[in-house]
């Protein structure tokens, strides 16, 4: 009889646990569409949550959801995975679920092995500049030649003060060969960007300057010349040890994957018999 009785309560207890957090939304031909159902967004968005969402996207989402339903029984009376097309996408899908959970599984093993501190705190005084926080705006005039930066810059000292900032953006419209800012047409505005971002030859001409000054030379990377217009800066910044050390750690651990994964294919490579026909 006690038995019974907690059985009973137990049930109880599942039926109403079930009610709560699977809670029909909607009901498309007999298929209960429940919160479960967008579980997937959570790995696109990791914050999601149903229930924070305004009443007009809940409606929303359960509407893509009764579409997406209807949409697959649709296709399944039209026996589309039957098809040879269906069939060679679900194989090409198993093949990268396999690959996808045999790098998961290297991942794992990286995520549980433990970095020396000592060696992050290497990598911290070896590498100040990484850890210095500095939020500047600027804009940037892209060129091929050193010669179309010191004409650029030509101009520039000829506008006055007053026009300066003006005057670079009616050159950098003109001039940039930077497709972003071609296609933006913008000045040459980045935006706000962080110090460690940008290259350290750029960094450091546009943090040396001074708010509503460019650069009186060509500043040479990888990519070609520019001439830099600040528009303002932040004050630095030093990131401490204690606040870093996680972030170094993950890119000790991520380096360490790459690492292995490369170790791997290759002992997997030297193992089987290949041949590549040209």
């Amino acid at each position: 009889m006690v038995y019974n009785k907690l059985v009973s309560i137990v049930a109880a207890g599942l039926i109403l646990s079930g009610s709560i957090y699977a809670k029909d939304l909607a009901n498309v031909d007999g298929v209960a569409i429940t919160e479960k159902d967008f579980d997937a967004l959570k790995q696109q968005v990791p914050n999601f949550d149903f229930d924070k969402l305004t009443a007009e996207q809940k409606t929303n989402l359960i509407n893509q959801k009764i579409n997406e339903i209807l949409i697959e029984n649709a296709a399944k009376k039209e026996k589309i995975e039957d098809t040879k097309e269906y069939k060679e996408a679900l194989e090409n899908i198993k093949k990268q679920l396999l690959i996808n959970g045999w790098q998961q599984k290297i991942a794992q093993e990286v995520s549980k092995m433990k970095i020396p501190e000592s060696e992050l705190k290497e990598f911290y005084d070896k590498n100040p500049r990484q850890f210095v926080q500095q939020e500047g705006q600027a804009r940037h005039i892209l060129v091929k030649t050193k010669e179309d930066a010191e004409k650029i810059i030509a101009e520039l000292k000829k506008a006055g003060k007053s026009r300066v900032e003006q005057k670079f953006i009616e050159l950098a419209n003109k001039n940039t060969i930077d497709p972003n800012a071609q296609k933006a047409q913008n000045g040459g505005d980045l935006g706000t960007f962080q110090k460690n971002q940008m290259v350290p030859e750029f960094a450091d001409a546009v943090f040396n300057l001074k708010e509503g000054t460019f650069t009186m030379e060509p500043v040479k990377t990888e990519y070609g010349y520019h001439v830099i217009y600040l528009i303002k800066k932040s004050d630095a910044k030093t990131i401490s040890f204690a606040d870093a050390k996680q972030g170094i750690e993950n890119m000790f651990k991520e380096r360490k994957f790459q690492e292995l994964i490369q170790q791997k294919i290759q002992d997997l490579r030297s193992k089987a018999k290949i041949t590549i026909n040209q």
